[in-house]
């Protein structure tokens, strides 16, 4: 096992010192280990959980990553919306961007699935110290979320052959704590469905299309939820919150989509607004190939755009193109940037 980390160190190291100039503060190597994780002495913690924000402006970057190579790309506002590269993974090793010690700037995290090793570059350190810990392994599947309410996401594991989950809370010296939500069959959807600030354990049921999810503000009793997918498929969760509620909202991403006048090549998000009382809106849906092909388009929603609404975005491995559509003009004009290289999806939250 083999975690590449040399190649493209002046990049990432550019990206840093960017950082520190962006936000005007010191990068300072220094800290408190906790459970393997290092959480910053003396940080102010923000009041949201920034995922996939790399500038600290509120807004996510799109960010993809290529296994094969380890290579990761973000597109950032500094750089003109024009991708920035560093490796850290390869083969075997999950990306993930998430906000670990609670400075409200993404930090680059890898999971190794056969081992359960966790590889983790934090922004609070200039991304400068790599950090280790041993935490899952075969069959357990990372899921981010912040359960605890401190704005700090906690590593967390689901394994979905027995339906457990373990999480190491940051609040509790990442302290196990276990529980049993699941099993074949369930996917894990986890996210903030009833906006109080902590993650919900939820899963979607792939028999019956049914989202389970134990709300936190009601002691965990599970809340059901069903996104009607009209007969669209492959089928993959993508859950956001898409009307700006503060609440995750149970969505469905279809890579084809016939249900719209049975063009197998556009692509759809079936979505619920908890807003609205949780009333599916229509169908999103988009041109997935223009060769008329079935698609292939690989979704990312998130804010991109800082209005605190999910916008669509895509990805497709086989071509160099990223596409959005944004909240703030209403989803009717697409903005396209060029990853400069192939084989490249989009990174975890």
């Amino acid at each position: 096992m083999t975690l590449k980390v040399q190649a493209r160190q002046s990049r990432l190291l550019d990206f840093v010192s960017w950082i520190a100039r962006k936000s005007s503060r010191q990068i300072r190597i220094y800290g408190i280990i906790l459970a393997g994780l290092l959480a910053p002495a003396g940080l102010a913690v923000n009041s949201s959980n920034h995922n996939g924000d790399y500038e600290g402006n509120g807004r996510m970057n799109p960010t993809v990553y290529n296994e094969n190579t380890g290579e990761w790309r973000i597109l950032t506002d500094r750089n003109n919306y024009n991708p920035e590269g560093f490796i850290w993974g390869g083969p075997g090793w999950t990306a993930i961007q998430s906000d670990y010690d609670g400075d409200g700037i993404a930090d680059v995290v890898v999971y190794h699935r056969a081992t359960g090793t966790w590889g983790a570059l934090l922004s609070s350190n200039g991304y400068t110290i790599y950090i280790y810990i041993t935490f899952g392994g075969e069959g357990w599947t990372p899921v981010t979320g912040d359960y605890d309410g401190d704005n700090l996401t906690d590593p967390a594991i689901y394994c979905e052959a027995t339906g457990e989950w373990r999480v190491k809370s940051s609040k509790a010296d990442h302290k196990i704590t276990s529980l049993f939500f699941g099993g074949p069959g369930c996917i894990a959807v986890s996210g903030d469905y009833d906006g109080d600030g902590l993650s919900d354990p939820g899963v979607y049921r792939a028999a019956d299309g049914q989202w389970l999810i134990p709300l936190s503000s009601h002691g965990y009793i599970t809340s059901s939820f069903y996104v009607d997918t009209m007969g669209d498929g492959p089928l993959v969760p993508s859950p956001a919150d898409y009307d700006g509620d503060g609440k995750t909202d149970p969505a469905m991403f279809a890579y084809s989509a016939p249900s719209h006048l049975n063009k197998y090549y556009v692509f759809a998000w079936h979505l619920l607004y908890s807003s609205q009382g949780y009333r599916q809106i229509e169908p999103f849906y988009q041109l997935g190939r223009e060769d008329c092909k079935p698609s292939n388009a690989d979704p990312a929603p998130g804010d991109y755009d800082g209005d605190k609404r999910a916008d669509y975005g895509v990805s497709w491995p086989d071509t160099t193109m990223w596409r959005m559509w944004c909240s703030r003009n209403n989803y009717e004009s697409h903005d396209d940037s060029d990853w400069q290289g192939l084989g490249f999806r989009p990174v975890q939250r």
